[in-house]
C-alpha cells in the first residue's frame, strides 16, 4: 500500500523585488517562493514493515509586475494611474508535482532493491525512470 501526507508547508520562504521611480513614474517587480514538501511511504499490509519510503518537495512561485504614475501636472492638477500584473503558481499542481516524483522515485527504489519488478523488462530504460533514477531527492526545484 502506497500512504503519505504533506508533512510542510512553508510560506515566503524567499522574497524580493526590484524597482524605481523618478519624479513620480517608475515601475517595480516582487516575488515570493513557498515550498510544499510531501513524505510517501510502501507499506507491506500484512507486516506493516515500511518497504520505502520518500521526501520531496516543490517550491511554488508567485510574482507582480507594475507600472505607475503619480505626479502633479499643474497646480491642483494630479496625474495617477497604475497596472499590474500578479502571477501564483496552483498550489494542487505543485503538489500533485511532489506527489508523482514521489511515486517515481519509490518505483525506482523498488525495482532496485528488487521490492518489485517491471513486467516488461526493457521498460527499465524508459526515459522518466532513467532521469529519476540519476536525480537527488528532493529534485531541485
Amino acid at each position: 500500500m502506497v500512504e503519505g501526507s504533506i508533512i510542510g508547508y512553508e510560506s515566503n520562504v524567499k522574497s524580493g523585488g526590484v524597482g524605481a521611480r523618478y519624479f513620480g513614474i517608475g515601475a517595480d517587480t516582487q516575488y515570493q517562493l513557498d515550498q510544499i514538501a510531501v513524505n510517501l511511504r510502501v507499506v507491506n499490509v500484512s507486516t506493516g514493515e515500511i518497504l520505502s519510503s520518500v521526501n520531496t518537495s516543490k517550491t511554488i512561485l508567485s510574482y507582480e509586475v507594475q507600472a505607475g504614475v503619480f505626479r502633479f501636472i499643474d497646480y491642483q492638477r494630479l496625474l495617477e494611474g497604475e497596472v499590474g500584473y500578479t502571477s501564483n503558481e496552483p498550489v494542487m499542481l505543485c503538489l500533485m508535482s511532489a506527489i508523482e516524483t514521489g511515486v517515481i522515485f519509490l518505483i525506482n527504489d523498488g525495482i532496485d532493491r528488487g521490492l518489485w519488478d517491471l513486467q516488461n523488462k526493457a521498460e527499465r530504460q524508459n526515459d522518466i525512470l532513467v532521469k529519476y533514477r540519476h536525480m537527488s531527492v528532493p529534485p531541485e526545484s
